[in-house]
């Protein structure tokens, strides 16, 4: 214990060992007292050789505890002190033999020395003890010494008395021994790792990065503190222990606005109430420099005592930081606003001097041109480019989310096939149309003209992305969002039910070098003239004044799938189903699925579900793994399987692979990216389950019900 972190030494076992040593060996000087009187009286009765007893008790056993005080001769003291009474003891057994009182002080005399000595050195004294009480029977028993009371010398002459007292004798002070030294050892073997324990904390409150203070509310004072806290505040410790109270440490008022004395209080009282607050601070140096700090504070024992303890944190430097990089972001964001601006009205500028160069060379070509005919071409073409213009400023609107909106009621599984009817005939003969509409679908709100828009851009920008033969999908689902989400284009999707479209091709793909910036205004990667580089533009701006999103998913060479997330509209109580995919998946406890998902959090949370639905699941992190364990344990009812994974088995390959083991094993897809897209043409079946990520519960749940082939049908995809 340093004299720098406490201002109490607390009492160790050494330090009570030597006090109560101190008090026996003074009760023990005060007997020997009372023995020397009562000798002094008792001469009469046995023979003055008492006065040598007196003598030696004097001597050995009072004089020491009165003149050796010091702690460095406390043994000597208690040494000479036992050796005086037990040499009176002695005197008085030679006199009386079994009849002497003196004989049930010997046990307390081994306690005492096994308490101040070694256990050797105490067994020690104990046979010497032993042979000196021996020799002592000897004589009584050989008649060489005789008690003056003939009733007692008769007793001292038989030799198996002394026996029974000798055993009896030995083996109690040789149980007291053993006792007290194992105590003892015990003691100080926990004492040292107290001790070392208390250093080793002290070191590290001592040497922490942070200022640590304990403070006495009822002293209004602190009580310690380590060095971190007196370099932190500038004063000497021994000034700033007992010296100063919190508030002379603080400013009048904290950055808040309150008063430092106040606000003190009220945290220091919500520490005694048993709570950890931690809080924003600014305190005062001795050089007067205020300095911002978080504070935690903690009561701490005895609970009797008012003893708040401080980790007390310079953020000062944070703070600049976190200042630093905020006006960081700010000046970054307004150079991407004027680089956003500056794109948009180049863009607009470029647009619109070409729609003015057509209206004013058709004016112009007008006012000299007599046949009517030609004039009346002109004037059509005047036409033509205002109304371009108008189409202009409409996706600049929609864009800058300022279209008037005309919302209504949609089934967007009818707005799809009505879509996809009339522009599909728009599409060539080598791309491929297939939609999966989920049965069921939500309803939503929106304006279905924009809705129907969006969707047709997206339709269009997939054909232009299969130059040769390709697939083009559109799927529907429930999506329901249970934390805020945010993608990697801050786009944030709050918790709720949604309804996503997802439209897919197998073309080639998008670079993941431009893929952040295929919805900024005028951002096209086709030919010049073929694309205005608003159409996403658009889309997003639409998406986002409807209160949803637009996502996209795209890998160079596979393919790309776009995502509309349209705010799903409130469930009717009236409608609601008498069972949910719970209650069926509950009629499938124990059924064993094989799950295999490289994404290790998407595994837990998938595994967590089923297992809790009664499933057993068996997990793996790729396909690879998910075939050697069903290579192993073919006794699956189930494969859940994602499609895009690490390794030589991608989603749909480890079905193949896996039913030419069971041609009968169900299998469900999940996937975040063109699943449709990468599932079909693999020789995959019809009834193969393909759910997109995120998955809900209940509908992960009905899937697999469905698989295992108690679910209801959905409705089927239109080829």
């Amino acid at each position: 214990m340093t004299d720098d972190m406490s201002t109490e030494i607390p009492v160790t076992y050494r330090q009570g060992v030597r006090k109560t040593l101190r008090a026996v060996i003074d009760l023990l000087a005060i007997i020997a007292g009372l023995v020397a009187v009562v000798n002094l009286f008792r001469l009469g009765q046995f023979s003055p050789a008492f006065i040598v007893t007196t003598l030696l008790l004097v001597s050995l056993s009072i004089l020491p505890a009165i003149f050796l005080r010091k702690s460095k001769y406390l043994a000597l003291s208690g040494g000479l002190t036992v050796a005086g009474l037990v040499v009176t003891n002695f005197f008085s057994m030679t006199h009386l033999g079994l009849g002497a009182a003196a004989i049930l002080a010997f046990p307390f005399y081994m306690a005492l020395c096994a308490a101040m000595f070694s256990r050797k050195l105490s067994l020690l004294l104990l046979g010497a003890l032993g042979c000196a009480i021996a020799l002592i029977a000897y004589l009584f028993v050989t008649g060489v010494l005789v008690s003056p009371d003939p009733k007692v010398a008769e007793w001292n002459r038989g030799a198996g008395n002394w026996v029974v007292l000798l055993v009896a004798l030995m083996a109690t002070n040789l149980l007291i021994i053993t006792l007290v030294s194992n105590l003892s050892r015990y003691w100080k073997e926990t004492q040292n790792e107290a001790t070392d324990k208390s250093q080793q904390f002290e070191t590290l409150v001592d040497y922490a990065p942070d200022a640590i203070v304990i403070y006495d509310i009822e002293k209004n004072h602190f009580i310690l503190a380590n060095a971190r806290a007196a370099e932190f505040f500038g004063y000497d410790r021994d000034k700033l222990v007992r010296g100063l109270t919190l508030v002379e440490l603080s400013p009048e008022k904290q950055p808040s606005g309150e008063e430092s004395a106040t606000q003190a209080q009220q945290h220091l009282q919500a520490a005694l109430n048993g709570e950890s607050p931690i809080f924003h601070w600014r305190h005062l140096k001795a050089s007067g420099e205020e300095i911002d700090c978080e504070i935690s504070l903690t009561r701490m024992p005895p609970f009797r005592q008012k003893l708040i303890r401080a980790n007390i944190a310079d953020i000062s430097k944070r703070l600049a930081d976190q200042k630093q990089r905020e006006d960081l972001q700010s000046q970054l964001a307004a150079s991407q606003r004027l680089e956003t601006i500056g794109q948009l009205t180049g863009g607009v500028a470029h647009d619109f001097n070409n729609l003015l160069a057509v209206i004013l060379g058709n004016l112009e070509l007008l006012q000299e041109e007599p046949d009517l005919q030609k004039q009346a071409d002109y004037i059509a073409s005047c036409i033509g480019a205002t109304m371009r213009g108008a189409d202009l400023t409409r996706s600049m609107l929609s864009y800058a989310r300022r279209t008037p909106l005309q919302p209504e009621v949609l089934d967007l599984n009818k707005l799809v096939l009505e879509t996809k009817n009339w522009a599909g005939r728009t599409l060539p003969s080598h791309i491929e149309v297939e939609t999966s509409l989920l049965a069921r679908l939500w309803n939503v709100e929106v304006d279905p003209g924009l809705a129907e828009s969006a969707l047709l851009n997206l339709i269009l920008n997939a054909r232009d992305a299969m130059t040769d033969s390709g697939k083009l999908t559109i799927e529907t689902s429930n999506v329901r969002i249970d934390h805020t989400y945010q993608d990697s284009r801050n786009e944030v999707l709050k918790p709720g039910r949604y309804v996503m479209i997802a439209v897919s091709d197998t073309g080639d793909g998008i670079d993941a070098e431009i893929l952040d910036n295929i919805f900024d205004p005028f951002f096209t990667t086709k030919s010049s003239g073929e694309g205005s580089g608003l159409g996403l533009s658009m889309v997003l701006g639409f998406m986002r004044q409807s209160e949803g999103t637009a996502q996209v998913y795209s890998e160079p060479g596979v393919g790309t799938t776009f995502k509309l997330y349209f705010p799903a509209m409130a469930p009717d109580p009236r409608k609601a189903p008498a069972h949910s995919a719970t209650a069926e998946a509950a009629t499938l406890q124990g059924k064993r699925l094989l799950l295999a998902e490289d994404e290790e959090e998407v595994l837990l949370v998938l595994k967590s579900i089923l297992e809790k639905a009664g499933y057993s699941v068996t997990t793996a992190a790729s396909g690879d793994e998910a075939k050697e364990i069903f290579e192993v344990d073919q006794e699956f009812d189930l494969l859940l399987t994602d499609i895009v994974m690490p390794g030589q088995l991608k989603g749909t390959a480890l079905a193949t692979a896996l039913r030419a083991i069971n041609p009968d094993l169900p299998v469900v897809f999940m996937s975040g990216y063109a699943a449709e897209a990468t599932v079909h043409g693999n020789g995959l079946r019809p009834e193969d389950i393909r759910l997109m990520k995120p998955i809900m519960r209940s509908d992960l749940l009905a899937a697999i019900s469905k698989a295992l082939g108690t679910a209801q049908p959905t409705v089927q995809p239109e080829p």
